[in-house]
């Protein structure tokens, strides 16, 4: 499984960026665990930083020394909270929300109507259905720009279950959220974290965010587990 963590750290105050991201995330080596109890939730077998912006930047501070680029190319991998475009992150989650929707909107057009996997049994029932079919073959050839594997497991019929405008706005609101972040003091939280659930996840993640100090330098990671 590969997902995206974000890790919080203090200011480095001229510090090297490596060697603290590192030091962050080094408790939650799933090949060398030490917390107890073990959750395999909580933790990654490798890890890489992104190969494209992680974060998008406030326009006038693009420039600005506290953010950490990486070579060759000046990759955006982590930037301190007060230059962080949090207001493009929602309107850039909203602008894919919409093409989605209506992407399963014109599916659900040509297809007689689907029924959630709830509905079935088995799952080879579920998948008989035609929509749902043409979302598997558009998952299958990995081309298709929002009919991934993610959203084919996630039952299209529940995910798109919204209205066009409840989807986007509840996209918007969890643009800034990943499956997992990693807090100042060192607590690695997922949905899994007390069986608390995504949607508590999300709101749980958004009042830490709140909370932390303007010069709280957030990165992104990509980890595998």
């Amino acid at each position: 499984m590969r997902y995206v963590t974000t890790v919080f750290l203090p200011a480095l105050g001229g510090a090297p960026f490596a060697p603290a991201l590192s030091a962050a995330l080094a408790p939650y080596d799933l090949n060398d665990y030490a917390h107890d109890p073990f959750d395999p939730a909580a933790g990654w077998d490798s890890w890489t930083l992104p190969s494209s912006d992680a974060l998008p930047l406030r326009r006038w501070r693009r420039r600005d020394p506290a953010v950490v680029r990486l070579a060759p190319v000046g990759v955006v991998a982590a930037a301190p909270k007060r230059l962080v475009d949090f207001d493009e992150m929602r309107a850039a989650a909203g602008r894919e929300a919409s093409g989605a929707w209506d992407a399963w909107a014109k599916v659900v057009r040509t297809h007689p109507p689907a029924l959630p996997r709830t509905h079935f049994t088995e799952q080879s029932e579920f998948m008989l259905q035609p929509a749902i079919q043409e979302v598997a073959q558009a998952a299958v050839t990995q081309r298709h720009r929002y009919f991934t594997f993610s959203v084919l497991l996630a039952d299209p019929v529940t995910h798109f279950g919204d209205d066009r405008a409840a989807f986007i706005a509840r996209a918007s609101t969890q643009a800034f959220t990943t499956h997992a972040y990693l807090t100042l003091d060192g607590q690695w939280l997922t949905q899994h974290t007390a069986d608390r659930g995504w949607d508590t996840h999300v709101a749980a993640m958004t009042a830490y965010l709140d909370t932390l100090p303007d010069d709280t330098l957030i990165a992104r990671v990509s980890c595998h587990a």
